[in-house]
């Protein structure tokens, strides 16, 4: 008995000091994108449904973490810096909000639609390769019919939006200018669209 003392009191110190480590690191900033809300030149709305799916995307971009390119062939993520969701998650919630908001076709949604906009996404990041911090979007989006499963249309969209600095607040609204100018152009095509 006497020995199991000196045990568990070393065990509760570690506890305690674990609890104070944990206690004393800071949560991460969470950061969020915002769906546009205005539109040039709406025109009528497509008379059909369109179901947004969750963009594909490679393992590195399948995070919340906010990437950062050091160079070319490198990846990283800010420090202590998190979207609010998953990032393919969080970018077909604001696609689906941008189609809302735009009123580009008659009814938006995650699950049903006569159309579905199937999307990869292939950059979301901070390049910082050149010296200066520039925000990279792009999107490679296809259109299908949902009843036959045939591909009708496919576009690529892109923007690139130099930061004022490599900051995590100025990196984060490059990057939302970004989404913005690829989420007009990606609506506008798929309104476009007579099917």
């Amino acid at each position: 008995m006497p020995r199991s003392a000196p045990a568990l009191a070393a065990g509760l110190l570690c506890l305690g000091l674990v609890g104070c480590a944990l206690a004393s690191t800071r949560p991460p900033t969470t950061y969020d994108l915002v769906a546009p809300r205005s539109f040039a030149g709406t025109k009528k709305p497509a008379a059909w449904q369109l179901v947004v799916y969750e963009p594909t995307a490679v393992h590195a971009l399948e995070t919340d973490r906010l990437m950062v390119r050091p160079t070319a062939d490198q990846v990283s993520y800010y420090k202590g810096i998190v979207w609010s969701d998953r990032l393919p998650r969080l970018v077909q919630a604001r696609m689906i909000e941008t189609f809302q908001n735009s009123g580009a076709v008659k009814a938006v949604s995650a699950s049903n639609g006569q159309y579905a906009l199937a999307t990869e996404l292939r950059s979301f990041q901070i390049d910082v390769s050149s010296g200066r911090a520039a925000a990279e979007v792009e999107i490679f989006a296809r259109l299908i019919n949902v009843s036959s499963g045939k591909v009708v249309a496919t576009k690529g969209f892109s923007a690139r939006v130099p930061a004022t600095t490599d900051s995590p607040g100025d990196a984060v609204a490059a990057l939302n200018q970004a989404f913005t100018e690829v989420l007009q152009d990606t609506t506008a095509w798929v309104a476009s669209r007579r099917v």
